[in-house]
């Protein structure tokens, strides 16, 4: 690893690069402490903190750096989360400096946030556009330049997800009406991976999807990362369920073949970013939010092997936002880029630090306290005022996961326990009607069931509810049964430990309807359901936003206002409540 960073350190000094972005400065962006700056003295460069730290604002200031390019696909201005210039700073902006080539000086862009209309065209209040230097703010240049001419590839692996997952997991309808819709298009989606005419009624097929198959090279790539061996790999663009997506096909030599509805998220993912990267022309600024993203440790380890192997070989300049230790091992110090947050909440930027001064800051939460994720905004909430009903809160952190117990327990769940250093730190509270009542007795497994792959799997799903993916770092001989039972091994006892619900078999909602406030200030609604329940109590609190805010979009208000008022009163819910939290408190940490 040193041998090939050491090469591309000298490929960098010996001017390889082209268009190559040297810094960046913030003179007012968001909420970076002004005048923040970054050097990108290594090609592959990472950004690294907790978040909301200010990493992701960071790319897409990157991805609307060059010519054409613009950070208002990601961030604009709306009516809930309006866009305010103010405070003497002037208009959010930054600039960067580039060098065209070794012997070309470094020319300096400024790019900042403008309205922008006319008579013919409408005002475009998140128009960014080139501006003549500012001194004050730092730069040298004389005169305007023109952005760097430089292709962006920018993908966000917490956004990935397949056409499948898509339409199963995110579509409105109940799961018959979602089944139906897949199985009634799946010949569609047959027919194009087998290169034959859709006949899509009323639509040209080129209109419809388009298929590519990766070449032996990429199957090969993609084959180490992950340890498998690819005979053959199809991607699929297409809109037959309705909403584009992305679909694969593929081939190994240790089964038949799988679309995405069989295949794990990381194996979706490292796919689409490999085609994507090795597609890139030489020269492109890729940007990668969080590419760990469900593939577990062995994966990750090659996939950093990769990123240095393709920026050596395309000349590359990769810019990653990573919560991974792993990502982090072993790269040089000008790699790092440390997001921290100072007195004021603003986000600083550390440079040059080492891996483990950068990991010491991702595990901070976790060293000094425990944390516990729960399904969503809601169930936080709860937590939250329990937690400093108790005087308790000091020693966790809480966070919620928008996607719900689904995505936090078949995606988090496998790379988090796969070290030990978040697995005994790290508990899940999850919504009450997920609980199965399940108890995996370990001591009277028979030595056949402790060997039985199929069985192991089975007693996951009674615990979880769900199936779980066992990740596991097989190498070119394919999975090992040992090895995917360990895995399921690890689901279990973490269940066992470490996995509480809400009490009640409820849903937060439903909880904090029944407290006395909530009865008291909109019992007229209350009653109009009759009773709460898991399955009318969210359409009760929005006909309470409807009522008290004249919409439903304060309803995360309303939901802050009746977890305050319902952690306040006594009751056996919050009894319950106190009684879940002292246990995850009193748990020893090694």
């Amino acid at each position: 690893m040193n041998k090939i960073i050491n090469e591309i350190r000298k490929m960098k000094e010996n001017g390889v690069f082209k268009n190559y972005i040297e810094y960046m400065v913030f003179p007012y962006y968001k909420n970076l402490v002004p005048g923040t700056k970054l050097n990108f003295e290594f090609p592959i460069t990472i950004l690294v903190g907790k978040n909301g730290s200010g990493k992701s604002s960071t790319l897409h200031a990157l991805y609307g750096a060059p010519y054409w390019k613009s950070c208002s696909e990601f961030w604009f201005s709306t009516e809930v989360d309006p866009i305010e210039e103010t405070g003497g700073q002037g208009r959010n902006r930054f600039f960067y400096g580039y060098k065209e080539n070794k012997n070309s000086e470094i020319k300096e862009v400024m790019k900042t946030r403008m309205r922008r209309g006319s008579k013919t065209k409408e005002i475009d209040p998140d128009y960014w556009e080139t501006s003549k230097p500012i001194k004050k703010d730092g730069m040298f240049a004389q005169k305007r330049n023109d952005p760097v001419k430089k292709n962006v590839v920018y993908l966000d692996f917490r956004a990935e997800i397949s056409a499948f997952d898509k339409t199963f997991h995110f579509a409105k309808g109940d799961i018959v009406k979602k089944k139906e819709e897949l199985r009634k298009k799946s010949k569609y989606l047959n027919r194009l991976f087998n290169g034959e005419a859709m006949r899509f009624p009323g639509v040209q097929d080129d209109k419809k999807g388009t298929v590519f198959e990766l070449d032996n090279h990429l199957n090969g790539i993609i084959g180490n990362i992950l340890g498998k061996e690819y005979i053959s790999i199809k991607v699929a663009e297409h809109s037959l369920f309705k909403i584009p997506g992305t679909s694969i096909y593929v081939k190994t030599k240790q089964s038949s073949r799988y679309s995405e509805a069989n295949a794990g998220s990381g194996e979706i993912a490292v796919i689409q970013l490999v085609k994507r990267i090795e597609e890139a022309e030489d020269n492109s600024l890729i940007l990668l939010d969080e590419p760990e993203v469900s593939i577990h440790p062995g994966a990750q380890e090659k996939l950093k092997m990769y990123f240095l192997d393709v920026t050596k070989r395309k000349k590359l300049q990769i810019i990653i936002s990573s919560h991974s230790p792993i990502l982090l091992q072993g790269m040089p110090q000008e790699a790092i880029k440390l997001y921290v947050t100072n007195a004021q909440g603003r986000f600083e930027v550390k440079e040059n630090v080492d891996y483990q001064e950068a990991f010491y800051d991702l595990a901070e939460c976790v060293s000094d306290k425990k944390i516990i994720f729960c399904e969503d905004f809601a169930a936080k909430e709860l937590v939250d005022n329990v937690l400093g009903q108790m005087h308790k809160k000091q020693y966790f952190d809480v966070e919620h996961n928008p996607g719900g117990e689904k995505t936090l327990v078949t995606k988090y769940l496998p790379t988090l326990i796969t070290h030990d250093f978040f697995r005994e730190k790290v508990f899940l509270i999850l919504d009450g009607d997920m609980q199965t009542n399940y108890i995996f007795e370990e001591e009277n497994l028979t030595v056949q069931q402790e060997k039985d792959v199929s069985f192991m799997k089975e007693c996951v799903k009674k615990a979880y509810g769900v199936e779980i993916p066992a990740y596991f770092d097989g190498g070119s001989g394919g999975k090992r049964e040992d090895q995917e039972i360990c895995a399921y091994r690890k689901y279990l006892d973490y269940y066992m430990s470490s996995v509480f619900y809400l009490p009640n078999k409820s849903i937060p909602e439903k909880i904090i309807l029944e407290s006395k406030y909530a009865q008291q200030q909109y019992g007229d609604i209350i009653k109009r359901a009759k009773e709460i329940s898991n399955n009318n109590a969210k359409k009760i609190l929005l006909e309470i936003s409807r009522f008290d805010y004249g919409d439903e979009n304060h309803v995360n208000d309303l939901i802050q206002k009746l977890s305050y008022k319902w952690s306040q009163e006594c009751s056996s819910n919050k009894e319950k409540m106190e009684a879940l939290l002292e246990k995850i408190y009193n748990v020893e940490q090694e």
